[in-house]
């Protein structure tokens, strides 16, 4: 898959909010009368730059160990396909075509300035991107550096020791909850980003540094500040797909051991993960991954 893409799809790095659960880790052993052994969730951020790159031998152990390895999504050439079409224009339309002339030509120099994209580079490519996962993108880039794929690597592993691997929905899925963001919401979300993007840098610096501590109650202060943590997309994105795959992490852990790998916004919050599996009897007890 090509890497630019794929660090476009996977829209929001961590859109983090506090949870309640008053405990500070990544990893989270799940037990219970439920379950005859005890599965585990972890929580990643989608890309990280690669010299901050954290995989402890306690993670990899985990896997090794379990019987189940599971991500979100699909990682596959119907999965780019699909998440393209969720996240590109239509055919004729691009973002010179939704935004004024003046707010274009605001994004359009602030690319050639912060990253050196010519104005023309920038017509032909990324004028296709819609606004929202745009923003995203410029965090991305602003990393000036190679990054890592937390899903993608974590898969490599789990298939490298020859773990049973699912995905917890299809791309289709994800695509549709993308595309309940209003196109009016995510022009402002791409605007408020090239006006804020000296702080939202600073702090995806402080939140990959903090990211292997588990300081979640830091981590959680970090928003992805575009979507200002709308109702809508926290209802669409977040919350519903919450609890449609409860159920299905509930069949893996109970035939056997799972290591479930999720966007670590996934996890917290009161519709979080971790809240919804306690709701329903297990014993979440969190992992230190740092001697």
């Amino acid at each position: 898959m090509n890497k630019l893409k794929f660090g476009i799809t996977i829209l929001l790095v961590v859109l983090v909010f506090k949870s309640g659960m008053g405990q500070n880790s990544i990893l989270w052993e799940v037990s219970g009368d439920k379950l005859k052994k005890p599965s585990y969730l972890f929580g990643t951020l989608k890309f990280i730059g690669e010299k901050e790159f954290f995989l402890p031998a306690k993670v990899t152990n985990l896997i090794k160990s379990s019987d189940i390895f599971a991500i979100e999504d699909q990682i596959d050439h119907h999965a780019q396909h699909e998440l393209n079409k969720a996240l590109l224009f239509p055919k004729g339309e691009s973002l010179a075509t939704q935004f004024s002339e003046a707010d274009y030509k605001i994004v359009q120099e602030f690319f050639q300035k912060e990253f050196g994209i010519s104005k023309s580079v920038f017509d032909s490519k990324y004028a296709n991107i819609k606004p929202l996962p745009l923003s995203i993108l410029m965090t991305r880039l602003s990393l000036g550096e190679k990054v890592k794929f937390y899903d993608m690597e974590l898969l490599k592993f789990a298939n490298k020791h020859n773990l049973e691997t699912y995905s917890l929905e299809s791309v289709d899925r994800e695509a549709a909850a993308l595309n309940t963001f209003p196109m009016e919401d995510q022009e402002k979300a791409l605007l408020h980003s090239v006006a804020n993007f000296e702080k939202q840098k600073s702090e995806y610096q402080k939140l990959m540094i903090d990211y292997p501590e588990g300081n979640l109650d830091e981590i959680f202060e970090y928003t992805l500040h575009p979507t200002e943590n709308s109702p809508l997309f926290l209802e669409e994105f977040y919350y519903k797909r919450n609890e449609e795959w409860l159920p299905k992490i509930e069949n893996m852990m109970a035939d056997k051991i799972s290591f479930i790998s999720i966007g670590i916004s996934h996890l917290e919050g009161d519709r979080g993960l971790l809240a919804l599996l306690k709701a329903k009897g297990y014993t979440l007890k969190p992992i230190q991954i740092k001697d």
